[in-house]
């Protein structure tokens, strides 16, 4: 008699790749030819796994991740990105549990980060290996140049912004090579460590974020890459498309890595934009059909780009290799999903709506609840609708409490509220169309726009017009003016980080960004 084969319980190793400012027409699963000839590699990781249609997020960066790491939306987190200053008061509140902390509570993770960081670099306290990462290999800002890691913060002061937790500090010496090829090769080094570690320990599973300097500017690519177009005199499409070529290797390289170690056979693979592309002209972002693009609330600047593969998704959902997802999610609920698929000890799908580990708000007043939802049962399953998990999704909500980044700013707001969505305010004015070859040789688009944008507000039925070109608020003033209440219902508990507590106000008066041999290296607070 047979023995049954016994399930496979083992949690997957999860590989997170984020990508920066990758347009909705940048990514080459979206269509675009000219882009899928120079990411040929990612173009078929895509089609070997579920790509995610109504994948939503923040307008800009450090929100994005801090909701990604903490389980909040931005307007519970953080909705400050400060131009990417060091002493950034932003980020996720220090008494937030962040996602590579569970990981390891929950399903004994070894966690690594590798590339940009951008949650919160004020002091010590605030870095990585101090937030659940074992490892940290990467910038802590939010921009800087690709071939030699230095940008400038308040004063015009310039250093390079790179940090090793290996050395403990700056990675004196390690500087000077394109960025993509260097967190592609620690990516990989890094697998393979793990794999020969976890031969020796039961095999452990691996959290591996990898945050991908690429496709934010700079435009900077290896000019062996470049490859001139046509209708591109300022070469901004070139470029971009040269750091996507380059980004492919890296994304080849790390996936080869897996599979050459054997930890492909049972890792999952997310490739996601934080946020929509820059539309400016010498920026290189191309959100078309989507209206609008960074720090917008239109699509093109919060629908981003994403999907998820892998021989864990292969052997858990089989029948779902090679589809296109229209599940209405956003980057916060990979929070919970990922907790869930470390903790779950069998095949069943994991219960909807089931927020993971809100301690935090009850140990400490004022940290707001867990909004993260599980979405991999509803993911896998075969009876889901677009709202099986999410019919509403705030957005953002920029008061001057909020701090928003400039362009935009106080008065800019939206929410989804399946099929509707409600925007206000001018949105830098950059609420605009594009077309399929952008950058091109159109007029420089000015920042901030001249397009009007919402400031009585909009309203746009996002299903059958998915590209905002229709408002139809005076055709339907009810529904405005309910989703008009809801935003301000949201709104009026949006918070932001107090990030030390009591000590805040004495830090931000001693703060100073310490140059140590040129390179960054943060203080710490005394206590902390």
């Amino acid at each position: 008699m047979k023995t049954a084969k016994q399930p496979d319980r083992r949690p997957p190793h999860i590989i997170f790749m984020l990508v920066d400012d990758m347009g909705w027409n940048n990514a080459p699963w979206n269509g675009n030819d000219e882009i899928q000839r120079r990411m040929p590699y990612t173009t078929e990781l895509s089609q070997s796994g579920i790509i995610l249609d109504r994948h939503y997020s923040y307008k800009y960066c450090s929100p994005a991740r801090s909701a990604l790491l903490s389980g909040r939306l931005p307007i519970h987190v953080t909705q400050n990105n400060k131009n990417n200053l060091v002493t950034n008061p932003g980020g996720a509140d220090l008494r937030m549990t962040l996602l590579p902390q569970r990981l390891k509570e929950v399903g004994r993770y070894s966690t690594a980060l590798v590339g940009k960081w951008h949650v919160g670099a004020r002091s010590k306290a605030n870095l990585p290996t101090s937030r659940g990462f074992d490892h940290y290999f990467g910038y802590l800002k939010g921009a800087e140049h690709y071939f030699t890691q230095s940008t400038t913060d308040e004063d015009d002061v310039e250093f390079v912004d790179l940090w090793s937790s290996e050395l403990g500090g700056p990675a004196y010496g390690q500087n000077g090579t394109y960025s993509t090829f260097m967190y592609a090769r620690e990516a990989e080094r890094l697998v393979e460590r793990h794999a020969e570690e976890s031969s020796k320990d039961n095999e452990r599973p691996l959290f591996l974020y990898l945050a991908w300097q690429a496709m934010h500017g700079p435009l900077e690519a290896p000019v062996e890459y470049e490859l001139p177009l046509p209708n591109d005199p300022r070469e901004a499409r070139a470029k971009m498309n040269a750091m996507a070529a380059v980004l492919d290797e890296g994304i080849r390289n790390v996936t080869n890595a897996l599979k050459r170690t054997g930890l492909y056979d049972n890792a999952l693979i997310v490739v996601s934009s934080d946020n929509g592309g820059w539309i400016q002209l010498d920026h290189g972002g191309n959100n078309y059909p989507l209206r609008g693009g960074k720090v917008t609330d239109y699509e093109g600047g919060v629908r981003t780009a994403a999907f998820l593969t892998g021989g864990f998704l292969t052997r858990k959902a089989p029948h779902k290799v090679g589809t296109r997802s229209t599940l209405l999610v956003h980057i916060v609920d990979w929070y919970s999903t990922l907790i869930g698929l470390s903790a779950r000890e069998d095949n069943q799908p994991h219960a909807l709506h089931v927020p993971h580990n809100d301690t935090d708000s009850k140990r400490a007043n004022g940290i707001p609840s867990i909004d993260s939802q599980d979405f991999w049962g509803a993911l896998i399953g075969k009876a889901s609708t677009v709202t099986t998990v999410r019919e509403e999704i705030p957005l953002s909500f920029c008061n001057i409490e909020a701090e928003c980044d400039w362009p935009g700013g106080v008065g800019d707001a939206a929410l989804i509220s399946w099929p509707y969505k409600i925007i206000n305010g001018t949105q830098a004015g950059l609420g605009v169309w594009q077309g399929n070859q952008f950058p091109n040789a159109s007029e420089r688009i000015p920042m901030p726009g001249n397009d009007a944008g919402c400031p009585l507000g909009c309203l746009f039925n996002i299903r059958d017009d998915p590209t905002e070109h229709h408002d139809i608020k005076e055709v339907y003033p009810d529904i405005f003016n309910t989703l008009l209440k809801r935003l301000n219902e949201e709104g009026s508990k949006s918070t932001k980080p107090t990030i030390l507590g009591e000590t805040t106000l004495a830090f931000l008066l001693r703060q100073r960004v310490n140059v140590t041999k040129v390179f960054l290296h943060p203080d710490a607070v005394p206590g902390q």
